[in-house]
């Protein structure tokens, strides 16, 4: 997916919010915003937006001089979904189809992304899981995941943010995760779950994880390691979590992928066809959401 200039307003908001939200003086946001400028009037419309969010984030920690300005509200963020878990597990364990509405649940904690709204609080995580259950999902495209995770050999589950980490755990224990190796960020970006986050939740005792070595807050293959890239084209199928995912990995050929995002951005729900504030189950193989295939879930 190709950068609009529609994309440059968001670029500037995410830089601005999070030089304010992580305490960043007059003379630091001064500095940082015209080092943003500069990027953007050099901006390669040809390439995806995280490559460009990846600059801003590089520009931002290093305004603050910190490499992981996100590090406390991505340790906070993990205990909050840690203590919701529980509550939530016994609902879900009384529901009809669970593997659907573990996957509801993992799409919908896709919320938890500060590159979309660095002010999120955890009011707006729970008020996003009640309205989760009368938002409408595509069923057919969830049923073609279980269908090809269980007679895939290997799967390949890129994570997305600290937090929703935890939810996507708990969809990993409903499919048969001994072939299912996790992926997490080489380098703190945004709120992005990165090992330290893998550990804290238990994720490392369930599967195998690794780091993709990149620091995008998305997949830009090129910038991955050889490790990773090994698992990614062996991998029979790959779940990839969140919009950064979708955005550097959409135009990607010969790969069955199911993407679980919410819609933030009205360029993504365009393309999906679907509204901003969407629960997303993306099949690759499948084209554009079918929206005949709305239903509540």
């Amino acid at each position: 997916m190709q950068t609009i200039h529609e994309c440059l307003p968001c670029f500037v908001n995410q830089a601005l919010g999070s030089l304010k939200h992580c305490g960043a003086t007059d003379e630091q946001v001064d500095g940082a915003m015209r080092r943003v400028f500069r990027e953007l009037a050099a901006i390669d419309y040809r390439s995806t937006p995280p490559v460009t969010a990846q600059k801003i984030c590089r520009i931002v920690s290093g305004a603050l001089g910190v490499e992981d300005p996100y590090a406390d509200q991505k340790r906070r963020f993990n205990e909050f979904a840690g203590r919701l878990l529980p509550g939530i597990a016994r609902k879900i364990a009384a529901q009809q189809d669970v593997f659907a509405a573990k996957v509801k649940l993992a799409t919908a904690a896709n919320i938890i992304d500060f590159g979309s709204n660095v002010n999120l609080t955890e009011e707006d995580v729970l008020k996003n899981f009640e309205r989760m259950t009368t938002v409408p999902v595509n069923t057919a495209a969830i049923a073609a995941l279980k269908e090809t995770v269980n007679a895939a050999e290997s799967v390949l589950f890129l994570c997305d943010n600290a937090g929703e980490i935890v939810f996507d755990r708990f969809l990993i224990e409903e499919m048969p995760y001994e072939k299912i190796a996790c992926v997490v960020r080489g380098y703190p970006v945004l709120n992005d779950a990165t090992m330290d986050d893998a550990e804290a939740v238990g994720l490392t005792g369930m599967v195998r994880v690794l780091s993709n070595g990149s620091g995008a807050p998305g997949t830009i293959l090129k910038e991955c390691s050889t490790e990773f890239m090994h698992l990614f084209e062996a991998a029979d199928v790959v779940i990839a979590k969140g919009q950064g995912n979708y955005e550097t990995l959409s135009g990607t050929t010969g790969k069955r992928i199911f993407y679980l995002l919410q819609v933030k951005c009205p360029m993504v729900a365009s393309e999906i066809g679907l509204s901003v504030g969407s629960l997303a189950v993306v099949d690759s193989t499948g084209g554009r959401y079918d929206r005949q295939r709305e239903v509540a879930a």
